[in-house]
């Protein structure tokens, strides 16, 4: 039974579903707040549901992306403090995890309603083409002979800072120097700028940063990619070999998080999640799946709920070991 039979039945329910919602809910646009600057992975898969709910009229009403920069606590804490009536909704990833358990801010996934999780990307170490770097063994073995000298990109507790954490440990005696950056579009500015040494990017950022639109490597990029976080390759990267293919016990992959505000109504949680759930099945969303590396995910309901639980039992040391950095 092929995926996108499964979804195309999976839409075909959703809709059904968000039919018998859409007369209470929405009566108002919906604000999904995204942590992060614009044109980072979490921007960019907020825009693709945005544009698949718009066109294929999945919701009733208009969804609005809100952008909030800096640390990505700031925006996850206005959503979690916002006004639970339905219309408010945060897009995030287990970096709400990496705050919550290196303890740098006092609230976590738990304090808020799991909507649904969508698309699962996977992140690349990167350095700059002059950096006389070729490849993950000399990243590290520079690391393990030059401890705290390389200057590794971070959001401090969130993706980048966790992978640059479990990439370091692949290494006897390696340690980075983890600088606050930013997400995605900040840690590719600072790392073209040579501001810093290194950082991971996600796939979908890879591919927007270093590579011209028909797939060829762009000659401008300044920075290159090392390895892949991946289980196995991904066929928009073939070239690119995993961690576990270059003899480092290390995979590190993402879903997207949708939450709303504690308190909730249901209806707004499950109204949400179908309509996710159906845009899921559009063909807008898997081309963008498609263009950007992602796997096709979704959860909700207890499924969610389990996976939330055994991404927190996994990342939580990650977390802690993170919060000493």
């Amino acid at each position: 039974m092929s995926f996108r039979w499964m979804m195309g039945a999976a839409a075909a329910f959703a809709l059904s579903v968000s039919g018998n919602v859409e007369a209470a809910w929405p009566e108002k646009p919906v604000k999904v707040v995204v942590p992060f600057k614009a044109g980072g992975t979490s921007d960019q898969v907020a825009r693709a549901f945005q544009m698949a709910i718009q066109e294929n009229e999945l919701m009733s009403q208009p969804m609005t992306i809100i952008n909030v920069g800096g640390h990505f606590s700031v925006g996850s804490r206005q959503v979690m403090e916002a006004e639970a009536d339905g219309y408010n909704f945060l897009l995030v990833h287990i970096a709400l995890m990496g705050g919550e358990g290196g303890g740098m801010f006092d609230f976590g996934w738990r304090d808020y309603e799991p909507v649904a999780a969508t698309g699962q990307f996977c992140v690349l170490p990167m350095v700059r083409k002059d950096s006389g770097i070729d490849s993950v063994d000399a990243l590290l073995a520079k690391a393990a002979a030059e401890p705290d000298t390389l200057i590794f990109g971070a959001n401090l507790g969130a993706i980048n800072h966790m992978a640059g954490i479990m990439l370091q440990n692949t290494e006897p005696g390696a340690k980075f120097r983890f600088v606050q950056i930013g997400g995605g579009t900040a840690n590719f500015t600072a790392l073209t700028g040579a501001q810093t040494n290194a950082t991971v990017l996600s796939g979908a950022e890879v591919l927007n940063f270093t590579m011209l639109p028909d797939g060829s490597d762009n000659p401008e990029a300044q920075i290159k990619p090392l390895a892949y976080t991946g289980a196995e390759r991904h066929e928009k990267l073939p070239e690119m070999a995993t961690l576990k293919e270059l003899g480092r016990d290390m995979e590190f992959c993402i879903d997207s998080w949708w939450f709303a505000p504690k308190g909730t109504p249901a209806e707004a949680v499950e109204g949400m999640a179908a309509a996710l759930e159906a845009a899921s099945g559009t063909d807008q969303i898997e081309a963008f799946y498609e263009s950007k590396a992602f796997a096709p995910v979704f959860l909700k309901g207890e499924a969610l709920q389990q996976s939330l639980a055994d991404t927190w039992e996994r990342i939580e040391p990650v977390a802690k070991q993170a919060a000493q950095k």
